[in-house]
């Protein structure tokens, strides 16, 4: 029988991608690689648009070592700060709009995520990220 929390994250429910989230947001301010290994899909794309408009883009390899590098000697619950605009899930498909002050781009940015999942292997996982970076100023 599986744990009660191992159940809910198989769930195709908004509430499931919402606990999906939350442990993205815990695993990556903490490089759990393992943890993201099972919440970032094998084919995960990442797109960066920084506030001077230059384009990034990186695969899942590139996203877990951005990770090391930028919350190396971090504590991670001083980077637990979101709000999360929208949530939906369609069948398989599930997608969330966010806002995030994590040190990605420096200190004082925020950063909007759209971050597409997708439900396979019994659990979400981020299949895509557009990230848009901003003076933290300009909060949402």
């Amino acid at each position: 029988m599986p744990e009660e929390g191992t159940h809910k994250m198989t769930e195709r429910t908004e509430t499931a991608l919402r606990e999906t989230l939350h442990e993205l947001m815990r695993a990556g301010v903490s490089v759990d690689l393992e943890a993201l290994d099972q919440i970032y899909h094998n084919d995960l794309q990442i797109l960066m648009l920084t506030d001077d408009g230059a384009l990034m883009s990186t695969d899942k390899a590139g996203c877990l070592a951005l990770l090391k590098e930028t919350f190396r000697g971090k504590t991670p619950e001083d980077h637990m700060w979101a709000k999360i605009h929208a949530v939906s899930v369609s069948g398989d498909r599930g997608h969330v709009l966010i806002s995030r002050k994590i040190p990605i781009g420096g200190p004082e940015m925020l950063i909007d995520l759209s971050i597409d999942l997708i439900h396979q292997d019994g659990r979400w996982q981020v299949i895509r990220e557009v990230n848009f970076s901003r003076p933290a100023t300009a909060a949402a």
